[in-house]
């Protein structure tokens, strides 16, 4: 793909939709779903997408179609609801791409229905949040056949800063969750050490700078230490979402036979939050649990 393919975008939440607006923005035309209809209205109307009732009308004419969706049962519903997914009406020319975070079992599976139907799939799963997609800097990574991937690396590249190949379906999802839970597992850490520090009688603004000035805190915390000390806590990646991928890790561990014991206790941490009063928070927010009050 080189032109302008009409593309079809499945899931018009926070990531969802900047990428469909950056396709948009890049020329093509592009059709979007999502379950709460009157979202992808509100959006269509501010940026000229057509809005379909169904994946399955979504499709139809799509070169490229990307699914950003919340979990494995939204994705599975999707792609393979027997009357209105989007497998079913594909052209066998298009390329299905999954960018949600999901199972590798469930990618691998998609992908098994789509050889079966004679279609094509690729997963890839981004690395970054609303800034970045904003921007179009979000990092793809990509599990599937390399022939593919350079069918539509145009279209990646409209949201992408960076796009890497990392095996075979299934291993991006795998990539994915590592990421997310190496971060998690850090922020958990960091808003642990926090609480420690707010009840000492250490200035907490001193406390908070010098973690941030040393080289253990990675530049992905440099923001994170920032808004613990200013409690400001506005989702870009809401906890509900972190619970669930910390879940979607254990299972994939288990099915490695790797042991993940740190991951364990982090993603207990988050899902408590979850469950609780915290769910409309960024995963910052999960100092909220250590922080003095």
């Amino acid at each position: 793909m080189s032109g302008k393919e009409p593309i079809a975008v499945l899931g018009m939440g926070a990531m969802g939709s900047r990428m469909a607006i950056n396709f948009a923005n890049a020329g093509h035309e592009v059709t979007v779903w999502n379950r709460t209809a009157e979202t992808a209205r509100e959006l269509a109307d501010a940026h000229g997408f057509s809005v379909a009732t169904t994946p399955r009308e979504a499709v139809n004419g799509a070169a490229a179609v990307v699914s950003m969706v919340a979990d494995d049962e939204a994705a599975t519903a999707v792609w393979l609801d027997p009357e209105n997914g989007a497998m079913s009406a594909m052209s066998s020319s298009a390329v299905g791409i999954e960018s949600s975070t999901l199972t590798p079992a469930t990618v691998r599976h998609l992908a098994a229905e789509a050889f079966a139907r004679g279609l094509t799939m690729l997963e890839a799963p981004v690395v970054g949040s609303r800034p970045q997609a904003d921007a179009g800097g979000l990092f793809y990574v990509v599990g599937g056949d390399a022939s593919v991937l350079e069918e539509v690396r145009s279209v990646l590249e409209v949201n992408a800063g960076g796009i890497r190949l990392v095996g075979p379906m299934g291993s991006a999802a795998i990539m994915k969750l590592a990421i997310n839970g190496l971060f998690g597992i850090q922020v958990a850490a960091y808003g642990e050490i926090a609480g420690f520090l707010e009840r000492s009688d250490i200035d907490t603004d001193t406390a908070f700078g010098i973690l941030a000035s040393l080289p253990i805190t990675s530049p992905a915390l440099q923001r994170i230490v920032g808004l613990f000390g200013d409690r400001q806590f506005d989702p870009n990646f809401p906890i509900p979402l972190v619970s669930k991928d910390f879940r979607y890790l254990g299972e994939a561990a288990a099915g490695l036979g790797a042991e993940v014991p740190i991951s364990k206790t982090a993603g207990t941490v988050y899902a408590s939050m979850a469950a609780g009063n915290y769910g409309n928070l960024d995963i910052a927010g999960v100092a909220m649990r250590y922080l003095a009050p």
